[in-house]
């Protein structure tokens, strides 16, 4: 487990997740009965730009081998950004990234790792959140 070990994002985890006013939220195991994720870990920064741009440089460099599902751009940023990496063993990953402007500056990044296959992984992602 842990397949994010190689990938830049582990750095946004690791230099935001204790911070004040940040909220990480990290699932395994019998806490993720009902979804098939064998990891799930999520980060909600408030009112910082600064870690915006830092989480968009990570996944540009995240984005080499990947399939980018979905991505908005405004005013020459992407604020949303889906994407499936190549599997890692036995793990499929997806990596999801929301920046909100309004009504507050809210950030979050997503990163999942499942046994199933992350096509699968995502319907049900995007289908639950309709």
């Amino acid at each position: 487990m842990h397949a994010q070990n190689d990938l830049e994002i582990k750095k946004v985890f690791d230099r935001y997740g204790n911070k004040k006013g940040v909220v990480m939220v990290e699932l395994t195991g019998e806490m993720l009965d009902g979804y098939d994720f064998s990891l799930f870990k999520s980060l909600m920064i408030r009112e910082n730009p600064e870690a915006a741009d830092y989480i968009r440089k990570s996944l540009a460099k995240d984005e080499t081998g990947a399939k980018k599902v979905k991505q908005v751009v405004a005013n020459g940023k992407p604020t949303s950004i889906y994407l499936q990496l190549p599997p890692k063993g036995k793990y499929h990953r997806l990596i999801l990234f929301n920046e909100a402007t309004k009504p507050d500056h809210v950030v979050t990044l997503i990163y999942i790792e499942s046994k199933d296959d992350s096509e699968d992984v995502l319907k049900l992602i995007l289908k639950k959140n309709k």
